[in-house]
């Protein structure tokens, strides 16, 4: 492998948390332990977590760049004074990297953060071959579904308004497409959007991974004679999230005591959760434990048997490798990220036609499931062997080795 010397825009950085922020860190980590010279540029935010965690890497050099003036707290006023932000930092990020150019030699640029097309990286302006993703961004919630969103669905609509609107002004989206080098997609979605832009070189690429570092403790167990079905379901309750799908799914399962749902989180649905459970009467079938650190949910993923994963709307949820790597096979929507992902050798994925469709085609494969433990058992241990494979490492290997 031959080292490379990279500018990364990693706006989103900070390996105390998950996510994004997560992701920017992780790439910037793992490309600097396989060998690159990595020159990582992102925000103040979450220095403090990067000093403590980059003691033993002379590969990563941080760089970061802030607003002046006091502009940062543009960030919290409004989703437009947030996108705003990332805007005026993107364009900042590029200036820092370009004046370094005059003094140091660089082989290429990476923007890994924040992972939207839409939002774009003025990196690709610098004189060097520009990299851009993996990221998401076409992918829309099937209106079909809109019920789900209650109130939140106009935001929804309001919220792809925006994004079309970014692809044709926002200049560090339009022209980035057409002059980078490779736009990686974590979905086909994107892919098609990337193309329609003029994108030159588009490769899809599931961004969902983990550090080795996650399957410590992640061994498989299985109780052959156990006849109750624990299912679990985890993430933040967003709109588009589907945590009201599930609660369809559990009332179509209610005569079936034997399958239980735990679910962990908390969010803006959170009302609307508890009061749609209580009228269905699922307060013994489905246990909200709210929001619990990182080393609770591995609990909950190591005593439980199957993953519910309901986005309408989602790049490809990391929580899938998270299951997976505890033997929880998937039960998801044949949409975006979460369609590639997962197959009938790992979990299902219901059709997206209608809402009444997809809840029988979940509760009925949930229902068999049950029945079949033998069936569980294969899916366990093939979901576990596929997450196995989808680690940093090796994805940052494989990126390294075929385009850097």
């Amino acid at each position: 492998m031959l080292s490379k010397s990279v500018v990364l825009s990693a706006y989103s950085c900070d390996p105390s948390k998950g996510s994004e922020p997560g992701n920017g860190y992780n790439w910037a980590d793992q490309l600097a332990k396989y060998g690159h010279k990595v020159y990582c540029i992102t925000t103040s935010k979450g220095k403090a977590a990067i000093t403590r965690s980059n003691q033993n890497n002379p590969n990563l050099e941080m760089a970061y760049v802030d607003l002046p003036l006091g502009l940062d707290k543009i960030y919290f006023w409004t989703k437009l004074g947030m996108y705003s932000h990332y805007l005026i930092w993107q364009w900042l990020a590029y200036k820092h990297a370009k004046k370094l150019l005059k003094t140091r030699h660089f082989n290429l640029a990476h923007h890994v953060t924040w992972g939207s097309l839409q939002q774009g990286s003025f990196m690709y302006k610098l004189p060097i071959p520009f990299l851009f993703g993996p990221a998401g961004g076409g992918q829309k919630a099937p209106e079909a579904y809109k019920s789900y969103f209650k109130e939140h669905w106009q935001t929804e609509l309001k919220r792809e308004k925006i994004s079309n609107l970014l692809l044709k002004v926002n200049p560090a989206c339009k022209a980035m497409v057409k002059k980078a080098k490779v736009i990686f997609t974590s979905n086909q979605d994107t892919a098609v959007m990337a193309k329609k832009m003029g994108a030159k070189h588009v490769v899809p690429y599931l961004d969902a991974a983990l550090p080795k570092t996650f399957f410590k403790d992640t061994t498989l167990t299985f109780e052959e004679n156990r006849q109750e079905l624990k299912l679990l379901w985890v993430g933040r309750f967003l709109p588009r999230k589907g945590i009201l799908l599930v609660l369809d799914v559990m009332k179509a399962l209610i005569n079936h005591p034997n399958i239980t749902l735990t679910v962990v989180g908390d969010g803006d649905m959170k009302d609307d959760f508890l009061d749609k459970r209580k009228a269905y009467n699922l307060e013994d079938k489905v246990n909200w434990v709210g929001r619990v650190p990182f080393e609770a949910v591995r609990s909950y993923y190591k005593s439980h048997d199957a993953f519910l994963f309901t986005s309408l709307r989602d790049s490809g949820g990391v929580q899938l490798i998270e299951a997976m790597a505890f033997g929880l096979p998937v039960i998801t929507l044949n949409l975006h990220g979460q369609g590639l992902m997962i197959n009938d050798d790992r979990g299902f994925t219901a059709s997206v036609d209608t809402p009444d469709k997809t809840i029988k085609e979940l509760s009925n494969f949930i229902e068999n499931l049950q029945k079949d433990r033998k069936k569980l058992k294969r899916l366990s241990e093939n979901a576990h062997n596929y997450a196995l494979k989808q680690t940093l490492e090796n994805k940052v290997k494989k990126i390294s080795e075929k385009f850097y």
